[in-house]
């Protein structure tokens, strides 16, 4: 019986536990039946022409088999059909088998079964069970006990207290959410991990208990690791033999809903309880649990509750694998025009549909595998955790496409010469060449153009505006004063230290006469020294109060607010000093992008304000470091193109790492008019030209000389 079942063979028996039970009816109205193997907990969801193949297996012979179906049913079949069903029995180990033949062909299955120490590593690391419970027994002692909470009156109850804790809870909201700063400490670290364990170990039982409920048996209860980490989980497999959509609905939303229960009379309490690590640990049943709940499981796109729901609800069993093969035979037909047949027969919407959900579930997975290889890469030191990440991404991103690739590579020179084939050979080789071919050769950066020479001029002390001597625009010579300022405050305190000083030295001079003088020298010598360090303190605080150009230039941006006789704040600004004829341009470029720009032979600065023209320019310096801080005017927070936050010194600090580079305008761009200040812009710096593939190899080269100090 090894081998494919010919259509002329007689038919093993099949073997005598199996079950044949109604199924619900598919999405598409046709009847469907469940093939139960009791021995291994399997099911199998067959349709109608399975079903009278089965119900006429005794016949024993496939050609009499087709027969019997054709005569006695409307379905026409061929024995090829019937050896293909006998084959899936086979492959499934539903038949009976006896004998040499059968005794070979379970040696060939436990040898295919047989794995390296590698491939089993690899599949227990991903993915792995361990049983802790057998909740039969509990399950039926449980139940009696709690059919109460599937009664309308327990949702009744259960919703006026959902509106009660929303009411008292909207009274004190401020107060609720003030629980969360607490639990910042490895007190609110255990008490966290608790209510999660109450949580989830009741969103368990929710399943199996409905389950029980329903008539299904649940063979075991316990945890699972995927890429180690711990998930409770309930083997709810029977659930198949249910014919009932509205009951496969209600054991898959059962955890959900027993969850949002929990954390209703969670909140209902919070609000009794008496301010201690009870009612935090109800806090948090009534908040983070059951959103993160919410969050993870409601997922349709991997096989939490949300996944089964999605499928119970529509009445679709399987329907990743269904999609997944659907998906694929699509793009096949799409990308190479094959006449195969489809893996299944839907109508034009469920096409739709199942075409949607596997794009959806593909990109999804692709994002979430990635990120959990950087998770994982960063969880642990970097040598396991850079082998991790990348049997992470192998296994899970880079396999699913390879064997498709690997599919496209057989698919033989009939369906490569198709014209659908000739249009995605065009367009592959359009797209590597758009990612080979050097096209791209400048590097554009964010920028600001102003005085080399420029001094921000701010008050150092609180103090009167005397003299206001400039005006805006007002060219002024070095030295040359500005403002005059004073301060009573300062000019006593001046005075003061002074006549403190004058009081040690003549103190000093006396020492002679006076014993107590004489024992007290060295404090006084120390006090003189500190009256000295005060008054001179003073005195150039004093200085600082004549403002004086720091150089030849223009006066820009006085302050319009401030007037003769005014009193100013300290730190206020006053003015701007610029020297116009000597400009540099400042831009800042993106790690990537610093080896290019050393290679740039050229380099345009383009002003961000209308009416001034581009500035032809040249690189002067580049910084071997990168920038700790950025000009706020090129900061996102200001409009800017780089990324960046406040400190706390509300100093902008980029997000990711940026260098700048020092550009000074050509001489034939000396002639532009001047301007105040600093003006945003950007810079085009011509490089080599380079292809997007290059720069990608590049940076990923980069991110792996930074990662690879162990």
């Amino acid at each position: 019986m090894a081998g494919v079942v010919e259509a002329a063979s007689a038919l093993a028996p099949l073997r005598e536990e199996l079950h044949c039970l109604p199924g619900p009816q598919g999405f598409d109205g046709a009847p469907t039946w469940t093939l139960h193997d009791p021995a291994n907990n399997r099911f199998f969801r067959i349709g109608w022409q399975e079903f009278e193949i089965l119900a006429r297996w005794a016949v024993g012979q496939t050609e009499a088999i087709a027969q019997a179906v054709n005569r006695e049913t409307t379905l026409h079949i061929d024995a090829d059909q019937v050896g293909e069903f006998a084959q899936f029995l086979l492959n499934h180990n539903l038949l009976r088998l006896s004998g040499d033949a059968g005794l070979q062909r379970l040696r060939q299955q436990v040898a295919m079964r047989k794995q390296s120490w590698a491939q089993w590593l690899l599949h227990n690391y991903l993915f792995f069970k361990i049983p802790l419970l057998k909740p039969d027994a509990l399950l039926a002692w449980l139940y009696p006990r709690l059919a109460w909470i599937y009664s309308g009156q327990f949702a009744v109850l259960l919703m006026g207290c959902a509106l009660l804790a929303g009411f008292l809870l909207s009274r004190q909201w401020e107060r609720f959410l003030a629980t969360f700063p607490h639990f910042f400490n490895w007190s609110g670290l255990a008490q966290y991990f608790l209510a999660l364990m109450l949580a989830k170990t009741l969103h368990e039982f929710g399943h199996a208990l409905t389950a029980h409920r329903y008539g299904c048996r649940v063979p075991t209860m316990g945890v699972a690791f995927m890429v180690m980490y711990p998930m409770l989980y309930t083997d709810a497999s029977e659930t198949w033999k249910l014919s009932s959509r509205r009951q496969r609905v209600a054991i898959a939303g059962a955890g959900i809903a027993a969850e949002l229960g929990l954390a209703v009379f969670a909140a209902l309490a919070w609000n009794f309880l008496a301010d201690g690590p009870l009612r935090s640990g109800v806090f948090l049943l009534a908040t983070s649990t059951w959103i993160m709940t919410l969050a993870i499981n409601l997922s349709p796109f991997m096989r939490f509750d949300g996944y089964y729901l999605l499928g119970d609800w529509l009445g679709i069993e399987n329907l990743q694998p269904r999609a997944f093969a659907y998906n694929r035979w699509h793009l096949r037909r799409l990308l190479f025009g094959l006449e195969q047949a489809p893996p299944e027969s839907l109508p034009k919407r469920w096409q739709w549909f199942f075409i949607g959900y596997a794009w959806c579930t593909w990109l999804y997975r692709f994002f979430l595998f990635l990120g959990i290889a950087l998770l994982v890469y960063h969880f642990f030191f970097k040598l396991l955790g850079l082998l991790m990440m990348a049997v992470e991404v192998g296994w899970f991103i880079l396999r699913p496409i390879w064997s498709e690739l690997a599919v496209w590579r057989n698919l033989g020179f009939d369906a490569w010469i198709k014209p659908q084939s000739r249009i995605t050979l065009l367009l592959l080789i359009v797209g590597i060449a758009v990612l080979v071919v050097p096209w791209q050769g400048h590097v554009l950066a964010p920028a600001l153009i102003k005085a080399e020479r420029y001094a921000e001029i701010y008050l150092p002390t609180a103090a009167r505006l005397d003299t206001w001597q400039v005006k805006t625009g007002q060219a002024v010579k070095s030295g040359e004063l500005l403002a005059q300022l004073s301060s009573r405050e300062l000019d006593f305190q001046a005075r003061n230290s002074a006549l403190e000083g004058q009081l040690v030295e003549w103190q000093l001079a006396y020492q002679g006469l006076e014993q107590n003088l004489n024992q007290r020298r060295q404090v006084l010598l120390k006090e003189l020294e500190s009256a000295g360090a005060k008054q001179a303190g003073f005195r150039h605080q004093q200085t600082q109060l004549t403002i004086q150009a720091p150089f030849d230039g223009v006066a820009l941006d006085l302050n319009q607010q401030a007037q003769v006789g005014q009193w100013l704040k300290e730190g206020e600004a006053l003015l701007i000093v610029a020297d116009p004829g000597s400009q540099l341009i400042e831009a800042y470029v993106a790690e990537e992008d610093l080896q290019a720009v050393g290679q740039a032979d050229s380099a345009v600065f383009y002003p961000d304000q209308p009416g001034m023209s581009p500035i032809s320019c040249r690189v002067e310096r580049i910084d071997q470091g990168g920038a700790a801080r950025v000009p706020a005017m090129l900061a996102s927070m200001h409009g800017g193109a780089i990324a960046a936050r406040f400190d706390a010194q509300q100093q902008a600090v980029p997000e990711s790492a940026v260098y700048r580079i020092i550009l000074r305008p050509e001489a034939e761009s000396q002639n532009l008019p001047h301007f105040p200040g600093e003006r945003r812009g950007s810079v085009r710096l011509d490089t080599p030209a380079s292809g997007l593939l290059r720069r990608f190899v590049r940076q990923v080269t980069t991110v792996l000389v930074r990662e690879s100090g162990f």
